[in-house]
């Protein structure tokens, strides 16, 4: 059976080990989408990664309030959205997540666990709020610091198989404000 295309950016795998809230620009209008990777302007402000090495990560998003107790009135951020938000952001750095492949260039395989990758942006959903991000599989192979997550493991789901479009368990490796590493690690 042919796994499902159906990108939903970083997800949760496991227990929710920490998450803080993040205060976003009043300027900032950028549309943004659960599990979108995010990371920390110069002013401590929360704005969407950049896909690519040497892009850091400080979390995942798994909500948006107008202010630190409620809630946006959308399951995502639209870009219009004026004034001071937060972002509710899953921060800790050994935190999994659950991603899928894009399957662009080559797919990835069981011999690419514990590999570096970087991470491909796509557009969410403004209907279920879900981000489009995947993990980008023609990047693996560089062993670079740098590279935005490592590859843990397959998800093991009797709707998961190696190949198009598979679904891997993922930790952010070059956290912000801690170096990426290389290699077998921990």
């Amino acid at each position: 059976m042919a796994n499902t295309d159906a990108a939903r950016g970083l997800q949760i795998a496991g227990p929710l080990l920490s998450c803080r809230m993040y205060k976003m620009s009043a300027a900032y209008a950028q549309a943004l989408y659960i599990g979108d990777p995010m990371a920390l302007d110069a002013s401590g402000n929360a704005i969407i990664a950049t896909a690519g090495t040497g892009n850091v990560i400080q979390g995942v998003a798994l909500g948006f309030f107008t202010s630190e107790f409620v809630p946006l009135a959308t399951v995502y951020h639209p870009s219009a959205t004026a004034g001071s938000n937060f972002v509710l952001l899953a921060d800790d750095p050994r935190q999994l997540f659950v991603c899928q492949e894009d399957s662009t260039g080559n797919n990835l395989a069981l011999t690419d666990i514990a590999g570096n990758l970087n991470l491909a942006s796509g557009t969410g959903s403004t209907v279920n709020g879900m981000s489009g991000w995947e993990i980008d599989s023609s990047d693996l192979g560089d062993a670079t610091a740098g590279d935005q997550v490592r590859l843990i493991n397959i998800l093991r789901s009797p709707d998961n198989a190696i190949g198009t479009n598979c679904k891997w368990i993922i930790r952010i490796n070059d956290v912000q404000g801690a170096a990426g590493i290389v290699g077998v690690g921990i």
